[in-house]
């Protein structure tokens, strides 16, 4: 179960800075929320601190009726995939999206079984083999999301992650996205400062 509360989420940095200010939100399992805010909304800033890559100042993190809040990220079943470009580019693509299985010391046979399912999903069967600098930006965006995948998370972050790319190829990834959530058993929570976007890719939409 992938049900998702927040309950008076805070964030202030030491600078003074305040990035979240009493952030209620509560997700249901399966749902896809859309996060729609401007540059410096904190979008970022809750999906880190929903995937514990950044501490709360105070309030709750509730994943799954557990609270996480405090609990270090290998621990919270979350995948988060970034905006920007974060593939290993000394491995392939086979072991890109092996990475975390092989950190989490599954059996060879589950990650062979695992990537393979996630590149069928996303296309990548004929580019296993390939580094990431020989690929596409569209291509290394679904390696990421296959990295993600693999490792059959309660919830996906997603961080505008297809932001960079050109209008075309966006309409290609968007339409991926929408398809992988209704295939996977995971929550998605999608960042983006794009408000059809939003409109056209989540059951739910969230301003900030």
């Amino acid at each position: 179960m992938a049900n998702l509360v927040l309950k008076d989420v805070s964030k202030l940095y030491p600078s003074g800075a305040l990035a979240l200010c009493k952030v209620n939100l509560e997700v249901s399992d399966r749902e896809f929320i859309a996060l729609i805010g401007s540059e410096k909304s904190g979008k970022t800033t809750l999906l880190r601190v929903i995937a514990g890559l950044e501490e709360a100042t105070d309030g709750q993190v509730v994943i799954g009726d557990k609270d996480m809040t405090g609990v270090p990220p290998k621990d919270r079943d979350v995948a988060m995939i970034f905006r920007n470009d974060t593939l290993y580019p000394s491995l392939n693509v086979y072991e890109n999206i092996a990475y975390g299985l092989k950190m989490r010391h599954f059996p060879q046979a589950a990650v062979d079984a695992r990537v393979k399912a996630a590149a069928g999903i996303l296309g990548l069967t004929e580019v296993l083999n390939r580094k990431p600098k020989t690929l596409t930006a569209a291509q290394r965006q679904r390696v990421a999301l296959g990295r993600a995948i693999a490792r059959e998370p309660k919830l996906y972050l997603l961080d505008d992650p297809i932001a960079g790319l050109d209008d075309a190829l966006r309409a290609q990834m968007r339409s991926l996205i929408i398809n992988l959530q209704a295939r996977v058993d995971g929550t998605f929570i999608y960042a983006t400062k794009n408000v059809n976007e939003a409109l056209t890719m989540a059951t739910r939409v969230v301003v900030m």
